[in-house]
């Protein structure tokens, strides 16, 4: 049988355990900075395919500007954009894929 007091104890404890997971400080990564070829390059966001090891999709930053998520194949070295457009010799698929080096 549930007492008044044992309710109470119950829904402090929730409270404190609610209120310590909320009050816990929020980690973020650094970003990947290089300097390439007069660049700066910055990985803000990166994730690696499953399926295709060698492909990175990630958010970068080339010269302060941000690009939107892209494809980065680390095996013919392009850069493919959202759009489908596929650029060889990027600074940023340089920098992602010297980072990932196997």
């Amino acid at each position: 049988m549930l007492t008044m007091r044992g309710v109470f104890c119950f829904l402090g404890g929730l409270l404190l355990l609610v209120s310590g997971l909320l009050a816990a400080p929020v980690v973020m990564a650094a970003p990947l900075c290089r300097s390439v070829a007069e660049h700066q390059v910055c990985v803000l966001k990166i994730t690696r395919s499953a399926k295709y090891y060698w492909e990175y999709r990630a958010v970068v930053e080339v010269d302060g500007k941000r690009r939107a998520m892209a494809r980065y194949n680390c095996r013919t070295g392009e850069y493919v954009r959202r759009d489908g457009e596929r650029l060889l010799d990027d600074v940023a698929t340089e920098v992602i894929c010297g980072f990932f080096k196997q």
